[in-house]
């Protein structure tokens, strides 16, 4: 840091702190390129201190070891969870932040966090400032560096940024974006007249909620309220026969079907785990409550990184069973059977629990490709826009 104020802008050239909030861009970003030697990474890890680097990836890990990184491990969530606060961890990592470099005094630094808290969440309530000053108070105890090793013991590779499946337009321009690598696309590797591929959202698997839905088919009524809130369309139904079921992976959950239309298929409710955003509205609207556990619900949140790669599984083999077809045996003026309809609006760039994204995915699966929709400047033209993708 320096002693003379920045006047400008300027992109970072060299980094001597890096702040790591979200521990999933580790596995697709390069987040310690520009990293400094000597310099200080500052981790919020799910892990505890002293199981945080067996699960870095072997670049990171080295990256660590060959630039002489000094590295502060911190559970943020836990820490914002403890006081009331879960989600929110930006004045647990400003708290860090200061404390590690020193641009302020550490106990002046700690008085501005506060008077800055009350400044802007004043009007929320005195408990809501309450809680961030617990949380700030608690930082600093719960914030250790890690000892790092001599070797690098990993073999966690990064995955790539899009499946080898995806089209070719999407592996050469897309996947650049995505990974944060646009600026060195050449021109002549743009479309010539701007026009971009639409339906590219399903090969940018995200992975940034700390909790996903999970669907309890002993307890679901099947009314779609779910599928139909989901503002990321990541919650799906389908009813399929049951042979199509023959080569489902295992924990691919299904139920007998409450439609009267067609009682001899199967029901099942998935969902696209590395898209979801963790936003909860699922389990708000859920009208079916667990009468053998208390606060439980047909569809309840757990854990996403333990339900990773199971998920996966389930949603490739979800996607590749037949969609409903808009026959004359359903009614679609209803929530229920609406649920049923492939949605053309998925996995958007719009906010957790967004208002908005619902009612477009609602109108593409009623009207599908019939569909011509002008746009006006706002949220839509930015999470509708396909910049990555």
């Amino acid at each position: 840091f320096g002693t003379k104020p920045i006047h400008s802008t300027y992109l970072i050239q060299k980094a001597n702190f890096i702040g790591v909030h979200q521990f999933g861009f580790l596995e697709r970003y390069d987040v310690l390129g520009v990293a400094e030697e000597g310099g200080v990474l500052l981790l919020n890890s799910p892990y505890a201190v002293d199981e945080t680097w067996e699960h870095l990836p072997r670049i990171v890990q080295q990256q660590i070891i060959e630039r002489k990184l000094k590295v502060y491990v911190i559970d943020a969530y836990a820490v914002a969870a403890d006081q009331g606060m879960a989600g929110r961890i930006n004045t647990v990592m400003q708290t860090c932040f200061f404390a590690i470099s020193g641009v302020l005094p550490r106990e002046e630094a700690i008085e501005q966090i506060k008077y800055s808290i009350k400044k802007t969440y004043g009007k929320r309530g005195e408990s809501v400032v309450r809680r961030n000053y617990a949380a700030v108070d608690a930082t600093l105890a719960n914030m250790f560096e890690m000892k790092v090793p001599e070797k690098v013991t990993s073999t966690i590779e990064l995955p790539p940024a899009v499946p080898g499946e995806a089209p070719a337009f999407v592996q050469d321009v897309t996947a650049m974006m995505i990974k944060g690598e646009g600026d060195l696309l050449p021109v002549s590797a743009l479309p010539v007249d701007g026009t971009y591929p639409t339906a590219t959202t399903q090969w940018e698997k995200r992975n940034i909620a700390l909790e996903v839905p999970v669907w309890d088919p002993d307890v679901c009524i099947q009314c779609g309220k779910c599928v139909y809130v989901c503002p990321h369309a990541v919650i799906r139904s389908k009813l399929v026969d049951g042979e199509l079921l023959a080569d489902a992976p295992d924990g691919f959950l299904t139920a007998d079907s409450r439609w009267r239309e067609f009682p001899d298929r199967k029901y099942t409710l998935q969902v696209a785990v590395e898209d979801c955003t963790g936003c909860q509205l699922c389990v708000e609207v859920c009208p079916a409550k667990n009468k053998q556990a208390v606060g439980r619900k047909a569809i309840n949140m757990e854990p996403q990184l333990p339900l990773r790669e199971e998920g996966a599984r389930n949603w490739d083999f979800f996607t590749k069973l037949p969609e409903t077809p808009h026959v004359d045996t359903l009614k679609w003026n209803n929530v229920k059977n609406v649920q049923l309809l492939q949605p053309l609006f998925e996995f958007s760039g719009a906010c957790a629990g967004c208002g908005e994204t619902p009612y477009l995915k609602l109108i593409s699966q009623l009207y599908g490709e019939r569909l011509v929709i002008a746009n006006a400047t706002g949220c839509s033209s930015i999470y509708g826009g396909n910049l990555p993708t």
